[in-house]
This record gives structure tokens, sequence and C-alpha cells, in this order.
């Protein structure tokens, strides 16, 4: 039981040091040596540090969409027109910010930018796609 503890938090300082078994040594207080020795002999270190860091990159993945998804949405109540009050309900006018819309722009293009090399799973996927408001919001973004 202890070991596997011990297997586990190698596995989370490896994933707090983006795998340096270098700096996993200096946080743990283990001979670098003796570090690799044991993650080389033990797969399952690893394998759990992988575990760790795919999960945190479809976190991370899913962020970034539900910001842009935000975004989208500022941008949409910037261009005016009549908006749904959140708090109320009702309809109400709502003045166009052509400025406040060309900065939500580039924090969307910035987002996309740092969404690209992240991945998210099919199932994430698929959850946020089948969102009907994600869609047009999207593709307004695109055709605009």
């Amino acid at each position: 039981m202890e070991l596997a503890n011990s297997f586990e938090q190698t596995a989370q300082a490896m994933l707090l040091t983006r795998g340096d078994l270098i700096k996993v040594s200096r946080k743990t207080g283990q001979n670098i040596m003796v570090l690799r020795t044991l993650v080389q002999q033990n797969p399952e270190i690893r394998a759990r540090y992988q575990e760790l860091l795919a999960a945190e990159m479809q976190e991370k993945g899913l962020h970034i969409a539900e910001r842009i998804i935000k975004m989208a949405e500022l941008q949409e109540q910037a261009f005016g027109g009549m908006i749904e009050d959140p708090t109320t309900g009702d309809m109400v006018e709502h003045l166009q910010d052509p400025k406040m819309v060309i900065e939500l722009s580039k924090e969307i293009s910035r987002l996309i930018s740092e969404g690209k090399g992240t991945n998210i799973s099919t199932k994430a996927a698929v959850l946020l796609a089948s969102k009907e408001d994600a869609k047009e919001i999207l593709a307004g973004f695109l055709d605009s």
C-alpha cells in the first residue's frame, strides 16, 4: 500500500514538473539516479503520469471551448439590437459597441489559437458540438 502511494506521489510530482525527473527529485528529496531507476522499473508510474496529463489536457480543452463560447455570446451582445435580459428574461434594446466587438474578436482568436494544440476527448467534443447555441455562435463568428 505504501509503495502504491509512493508511485502516486511520484506521478503527481511528475505532473507538476511536466515529467522533469530532476525537478521531481528536488521536490521529493529523492536521489535522481534512484528515482530514474524507480520510474524505469515501474512502468505504472509513467502510465499514471500520462493519465493525469491527459485528464488535465481534456479539462483545459473544455475550459478553452467554454471561454470561446462565452466571448462569442458577449460579442453577439456587443453587436447591439434586442437581447434577452438574463435577470428578468425581458427583451431589451442594447446599443452597438464596435470597439468591444473588435476586442472580443481578438480575444476569441487568441483563445482559438491557444486551443489548437489542446486535445479534447471525442465524448466532450460531441457534447460541446451538440449544444445548439455553440453551433450558432461559432457559425456567426466565422461568418463575420
